[in-house]
């Protein structure tokens, strides 16, 4: 385990935020509460689903940095598989302007949860880094969402881990048969 964390450190921590997002959108289980748990948490992450989708789409229509301005909270952060953090949305969506032509962030949500009061959720899903035709990115990204006072979906935490390199070398066997 300990081997692991060090040769993936931003893996234990996207799996500690994931499972600690769950806990907490996870909702109470006090049977005394007449709150219809599954039916607000589900309407929840559906509304939050379809702010992600909208936002994707933003990004081909108005572009990725005007996309980024308008879909951030203005003091979100991001944090990038490699190693890095950003916040405010400014700061997020200054790279865009340098973007080369033909560069396209693509992203569809899969799944997520979604706390009962209505106004948190976090959305997971597939994204992809395109350069004209040629893929080069692709992964896994995990978007918490929180309404504003005007009752909109902002992003306050993006997160983003690349798939591993394909190797056609097999892995090496443990000696002892764990798996990993």
């Amino acid at each position: 385990m300990t081997a692991a964390i060090k040769r993936h450190p931003y893996r234990a921590a996207f799996v500690a935020m994931l499972l600690a997002l769950a806990v907490a959108c996870s909702g109470s289980t006090d049977p005394n509460l007449n709150v219809n748990v599954g039916a607000t948490a589900e309407k929840t992450l559906e509304s939050a689903m379809q702010a992600d989708r909208d936002f994707a789409a933003a990004v081909k229509t108005d572009g990725l940095k005007t996309a980024f301005l308008a879909w951030f909270e203005p003091e979100g952060s991001q944090f990038i598989d490699r190693g890095s953090m950003i916040t405010g949305a400014a700061s997020i969506a200054a790279p865009f302007e340098q973007a080369p032509p033909g560069f396209m962030l693509e992203w569809a949500p899969d799944g997520g949860h979604a706390s009962d009061a209505g106004d948190f959720a976090t959305t997971t899903g597939r994204y992809t880094v395109r350069m004209g035709d040629q893929q080069i990115d692709a992964g896994r990204y995990v978007t918490s969402w929180k309404k504003n006072a005007e009752g909109e979906w902002k992003v306050v935490l993006d997160a983003t881990i690349a798939d591993p390199p394909k190797s056609d070398v097999p892995p090496t066997p443990d000696p002892e048969g764990r798996p990993g």
